[in-house]
């Protein structure tokens, strides 16, 4: 448990904190280690240099630090939903898990320690729904730890951007443009998340609306276009672009999104200058909705909407302290 606020022994620092050789020398937990762009004492509080007593040790927690800072670019859609959930990756991956001052193994319960969840590098989600998050918290730990996400300065948590709708077949409406998905899950009530200057947390932008089809009856000659595929969302993973519609005669698809900037739609069709159809909407990036598409004979597929910055389960709640770039929602509920 976390140390005592009042009389402490040197049992309580043993169990918390851990142990040289069976004892308990106070200069051994005067240490300071970097990891990642934290600098940490074996707990907050606990002096690094100079005198160390007793009274030091007063009520405070092990640090330990979950590693989001040394994959280098990583993506849920790439690196499998387990590589992102930050609870799975302090069960089952040991070395990216530190314990500060090491004096103690990774404890199983969680309960008495801080444990920070540390992104110092670019992490990327996948397309599909605005619930689905980059990175999560991950559920299972225990009532009482002190979970904190800090968010580096090189730190970047990106939702995916939404695929573009596919133009309108000969008889159909243009489709509508995807989702963006979202970048952070919170799932443990309590947790603190804390961006530091340069760091960025920002949702995934939804596909643009696919073009409606054309379609021309004259005197029993009929002639139909379809229409032009959405662009692509913001986001990372990119919004791929929408297809275009059947019935050949010019349309064409829409471009993917990427990172900085949203997919443009694809231009509508013209069969023999009497139908035709819808170009399709630029997809979502930031400040900018996603379009819908134009309509012609048959109507437009709508764009997608924007997921959100920080999304948590319902009836938990989190704290945030921002220095860096939020875009998005930080109120969105369900995570995925």
């Amino acid at each position: 448990m976390t140390t005592p606020s009042g009389q402490i022994s040197a049992q309580d620092i043993k169990n918390e904190f851990g142990e040289v050789n069976g004892t308990v020398p106070l200069g051994s937990y005067r240490v300071s280690q970097t990891k990642g762009e934290l600098t940490l004492a074996i707990g907050d509080g606990v002096p690094t240099s100079g005198t160390i007593s007793y009274d030091n040790m007063r009520g405070k927690r092990l640090n330990i630090v979950v590693d989001y800072y040394s994959d280098g670019t990583i993506s849920r859609q790439d690196n499998g939903d387990n590589t992102v959930d930050a609870k799975h990756r302090y069960n089952n991956q040991n070395n990216r898990v530190h314990v500060i001052g090491g004096l103690k193994s990774k404890p199983s319960n969680t309960a008495p320690h801080r444990v920070r969840i540390h992104v110092n590098q670019s992490i990327g989600g996948k397309s599909g729904e605005r619930n689905i998050c980059a990175l999560r918290t991950g559920t299972g730990w225990n009532s009482g730890t002190a979970l904190i996400v800090d968010v580096g300065g090189e730190g970047a948590i990106y939702g995916g951007g939404g695929a573009g709708g596919q133009g309108g077949d000969v008889d159909s409406s243009g489709h509508a443009g995807e989702d963006g998905a979202s970048a952070l899950g919170i799932q443990y009530n309590g947790t603190n998340v804390n961006v530091a200057s340069g760091g960025l947390i920002r949702c995934g932008f939804g596909g643009g609306g696919g073009g409606g089809a054309g379609r021309q009856n004259d005197k029993g000659s009929e002639r139909t276009v379809g229409g032009g595929g959405g662009g692509g969302g913001q986001g990372f993973p990119v919004g791929a672009g929408g297809s275009e519609g059947n019935a050949d005669h010019g349309q064409s698809a829409g471009s993917a999104g990427d990172i900085s900037e949203a997919g443009e739609g694809g231009g509508g069709g013209n069969n023999g200058n009497q139908a035709y159809s819808g170009a399709g909407g630029e997809g979502g990036s930031q400040g900018e909705a996603a379009d819908a598409g134009a309509g012609a004979n048959h109507g437009s597929g709508a764009g997608g909407a924007e997921g959100a910055a920080i999304r948590k389960t319902a009836g938990i709640s989190f704290s945030l302290t921002n220095n860096g770039t939020i875009t998005g929602s930080t109120s969105a509920n369900d995570v995925s």
